[in-house]
Order: structure tokens, then sequence, then C-alpha cells
């Protein structure tokens, strides 16, 4: 699972949120690079990815909830990507752990208004 958010990469990334980083475009090309080098082998063996939009790796955390000044700044549905990681999570150990039948994984494979999920072929 990923936020939107978290894997935006270089064409996203403005030179101020860059000189933030106290790097230059280049380093942050490497950077994307090899995040993204990594993130292929993913989905390989039937794993499943989901993305969700509308989010950043903060909306996984608990601090959002907090305070709805955070809500408020970065603009996320916290409580709908919530929701959603404990579907997706309890469907996937139901089925893997209880052998129950998939309620959501295999039936919602592709893009959606808040997340986008994939599998990679086995």
């Amino acid at each position: 699972m990923s936020a939107d958010d978290t894997l935006k990469g270089v064409d996203q990334t403005t030179d101020e949120e860059i000189a933030t980083l106290g790097a230059n475009r280049d380093e942050i090309t490497a950077y994307y690079n090899e995040l993204f080098a990594r993130y292929e082998p993913v989905t390989v063996g039937g794993n499943y990815w989901m993305t969700f939009k509308n989010s950043t790796h903060m909306s996984f955390s608990d601090l959002y909830l907090l305070t709805p000044l955070f809500k408020w700044m970065e603009g996320v549905d916290v409580r709908g990507t919530h929701e959603l990681i404990n579907e997706y999570t309890l469907d996937f150990f139901d089925h893997y752990l209880k052998r129950q039948p998939l309620q959501y994984l295999n039936i919602n494979l592709g893009d959606h208004p808040k997340f986008t999920l994939q599998q990679g072929a086995e």
C-alpha cells in the first residue's frame, strides 16, 4: 500500500521542494529512479499493490485524527483512507489465513476514484 503523494516522482516535485531537501534535480531524479526500480517486482507472483489517491504518507497513521488542522492543511480524506486500509487488509488476511473467499481484492482490481489496485501475474 502506498499514498499517491509518496510516489509522485521527480516530474511532480517542485524546485522549492527539492531545495528544502537540500538536493538538486539530478539527485532527486536518481533517488526516484532507484525507488521505482525497487517497486517493480512488488506485484510479481500475484502480489497486490494498492495506491491511495488524495493521501500522503502520514495518512496511514493516527496523527491526522488528533486534530482536524492536519486534514485541512493537507486536504486528505484520513478516515476514508483508514476504512479502505482496514477493509482490504482484513480481506487479505481472512482469505490467506482463514481460507475465506475474497470479498474485495479480486473484484476491485483497476483504477477507482479513491484508489488504484493492481495484482501481478502469478
